[in-house]
């Protein structure tokens, strides 16, 4: 029998590797979602809503769930209003680039507290002072991509999925981030380059877990000066916001 050389094998194999559909590599994760970071630093003004749910362990003294629909409202560099509705009540935030008030609907309470800076130094002086960070503020800062980074070690691909809302389906990049305190999932449009979906899951007892939607995306909402201006409503008891900065 005669033997077929090395060299000749060696090509064939070669030859019919070529012809093998090629298998295309992963999307580069961190690329999309800095893409749809730098999307969200580009707009000077904008406004989106999202519907969230808490486990109960990530909510202080509450045995339930909680769900909340939260609207907000940027002006860059210093002006933001959020409004949470839950069903304990509405409360408002509003910065307007002098002062930062919050308003608990239900209660008529508010506080008022001299804040002129940007929104960065707001959500900075907040946590420092008061141990809170305003909600979905991550998305109104001026580099939302620095804020996702500073909590994830690590950014994967997951798959390309359709991702079902109330206005139809959306095809959605799916990505993996994992962090120290939280791992993460998230849903990015394909074709928008927009957040729709967040799914938190904390290192604690229990797994709790974090589910955010993200709807009504407006880069390029109209919005007043007014809109972030703060004016008690009738009757409303001016109260004074415990600090827990040190003396």
């Amino acid at each position: 029998m005669k033997l077929i050389p090395a060299k000749f094998l060696l090509t064939l194999s070669l030859v019919a590797a070529s012809l093998l559909p090629a298998i295309a590599a992963d999307p580069n994760a961190d690329q999309i979602l800095k893409q749809m970071c730098a999307k969200l630093a580009a707009a000077r003004q904008f406004s989106f809503k999202a519907h969230r749910e808490m486990d109960p362990a990530l909510v202080p003294g509450s045995e339930v769930a909680q769900s909340a629909d939260v609207d907000v409202t940027v002006q860059r560099p210093n002006k933001v209003m959020a409004k949470s509705e839950t069903e304990k009540g509405e409360r408002r935030l509003y910065a307007d680039g002098k002062t930062f008030s919050l308003l608990d609907a239900k209660m008529n309470f508010y506080t008022t507290i001299p804040m002129d800076t940007s929104i960065d130094g707001l959500v900075d002086q907040i946590d420092k002072r008061y141990g809170f960070v305003p909600p979905l503020a991550e998305f109104a800062v001026s580099d939302p991509y620095k804020e996702f980074r500073r909590e994830a070690s690590a950014v994967s691909y997951v798959e390309r999925n359709t991702y079902s809302t109330d206005s139809g389906d959306m095809e959605c990049e799916h990505l993996a981030l994992t962090g120290k305190e939280a791992d993460a999932e998230v849903w990015i449009g394909v074709n928008d380059h927009l957040l729709k979906k967040l799914v938190a899951t904390f290192h604690r007892e229990g797994n709790p877990q974090l589910h955010i939607t993200f709807s009504a995306w407006n880069l390029a909402a109209p919005v007043a000066d007014s809109e972030f201006t703060f004016t008690p409503p009738k009757g409303a008891e001016k109260i004074q916001m415990r600090s827990i900065a040190k003396q």
